[in-house]
C-alpha cells in the first residue's frame, strides 16, 4: 500500500512515501507547483497512491485547494492530522490543545519517536517555535520570528536600512560574512541576527537545564536548522524530515489501535 505524507508549509510542501520498500523521504516542492499535474505525477513517479496524510501549517483556502487536487487525482478523500490532547505516549502541554501548531505536535512525535529522553525541539522557519518534552509531557513552548523574517523587517520597515536589497538578503549566507564583526550592511544584518537568535536559544537551553535539573537532547528541523545547530552550546541533531516522521508514527499508532 503506497501512502503520501504531506508537510504542507507556508510555500513548500514536503513529502515522504510509505510503501512496502519502506519509508523514502521525496524532494520538497513548491506549494504551488505541486498542484500542477505535471509535477504531482512527476514526484511520485506513476505510483498509486492509496492514502494521503496531510499537516498543514498554510492558509484555509491553499489546504482546500490542495485536499480538492488530492481528491481529483488520487480518487480519495486526504486525511488532516491535527494536534491531539494526547497521542504515542505525549501529552499536550496547552490549556487549549487546539491552540497548538499541527506542525508543532507532529514535530515533538517524531522526536519522541528517536529518543525517549528529554528533547527541545526547535522548528526554523519562517516563524521559530521552540518546544519542550520530558517524561512524555509537553512542557509548553515559545514562537518568534524566523531568520528571514527578522532580516526582511529590518529591511523593509526599517528606513535607514531600505536600501537594503531584500531579494538579496535572503540569498545570503554565513559564508559571506569574512569575520566575526560585518562590514557592510547586509552581512551586519545577517550576522547580527543569527546571533542575536542562537543566544535567545542558548539562554532557554541552559534555564530549561537548570530548571529541571537535566540534560535535553536538542534537535532542529526547518529551513535554517544547519545555520543555528553550528552554534547551539552543546550537542544538537538536525532532523529535516522530523514533522514527516511524526505524521508516519501517528498514523501507524491510528493503524494498529
Amino acid at each position: 500500500m503506497n501512502k503520501l505524507f504531506l508537510d504542507v508549509g507556508n510555500s513548500r510542501v514536503k513529502i515522504a512515501l510509505v510503501s512496502k520498500s519502506g519509508y523514502e523521504v521525496l524532494p520538497a516542492i513548491e506549494l504551488s507547483t505541486f498542484l500542477m499535474v505535471e509535477s504531482f505525477d512527476g514526484a511520485l513517479k506513476g505510483k498509486k497512491i492509496e492514502a494521503v496524510y496531510i499537516a498543514s501549517v498554510t492558509s484555509h483556502e491553499n489546504l482546500e485547494r490542495l485536499k480538492s487536487f488530492i481528491q481529483e487525482k488520487c480518487q480519495l478523500f486526504p486525511v488532516v492530522l491535527k494536534a491531539q490532547t494526547s497521542a504515542c505516549g505525549l501529552k499536550s502541554g496547552y490549556e487549549d490543545f487546539h491552540q497548538l501548531g499541527d506542525d508543532r505536535w507532529m514535530a515533538m512525535q517524531g522526536a519522541i519517536g528517536f529518543y525517549k529522553e528529554p528533547v527541545i525541539v526547535i522548528s526554523a522557519g519562517t516563524a521559530m517555535t521552540l518546544d519542550a518534552v520530558m517524561d512524555g509531557k509537553h512542557l509548553g513552548g515559545f514562537i518568534v520570528p524566523g531568520l528571514n523574517s527578522l532580516r526582511s523587517s529590518l529591511a523593509v520597515d526599517t528606513a535607514a536600512l531600505s536600501m537594503v536589497d531584500e531579494s538579496r538578503l535572503q540569498m545570503l549566507s554565513e559564508e559571506d560574512i569574512p569575520g566575526l564583526l560585518a562590514t557592510n550592511t547586509e552581512t551586519a544584518i545577517l550576522g547580527g541576527t543569527l546571533y542575536m537568535t542562537v543566544a535567545y536559544l542558548n539562554t532557554i537551553i541552559a534555564d530549561l537545564n537548570a530548571q529541571t535539573k537535566t540534560t535535553f537532547k536538542v534537535i532542529l528541523t526547518g529551513g535554517n536548522a544547519h545555520q543555528l545547530s553550528a552554534l547551539i552550546d552543546g550537542q544538537s541533531e538536525v532532523i529535516s524530515d522530523l514533522i514527516l516522521q511524526g505524521m508516519v508514527n501517528i498514523e501507524e499508532s491510528v493503524k494498529k489501535n
